[in-house]
């Protein structure tokens, strides 16, 4: 699942309505995700997660486009995990 990706709605009038209608409904979806599993996509947060002594700072991204099971794998950087592997999360002003 990304939320950079979509579907065109080619049938759109040519006002730029479509791209508009498009990109908020990937908005709506990534907003359902983040309440769904407690985390802020793309956004730059420093994170305690379970078994790692530091805490990490960067974005995190989802790792795969399907989650397997029903749970999604997250990312910052190479290190993967999933939402029950955290800690805490704080979001980061860039």
């Amino acid at each position: 699942m990304s939320f950079d990706q979509g579907e065109f709605d080619f049938d759109a009038p040519g006002d730029g309505g479509g791209y508009r209608r498009w990109r908020e409904r990937l908005d709506e979806e990534r907003l359902r995700f983040e309440r769904r599993w407690g985390v802020p996509l793309g956004r730059r947060v420093r994170i305690r997660i379970e078994g790692h002594a530091r805490s990490i700072v960067g974005r995190i991204e989802l790792a795969q486009s399907k989650p397997s099971h029903g749970k999604p794998r997250l990312r910052i950087g190479s290190l993967e995990f999933t939402p029950e592997e955290i800690k805490s999360v704080v979001r980061k002003d860039d």
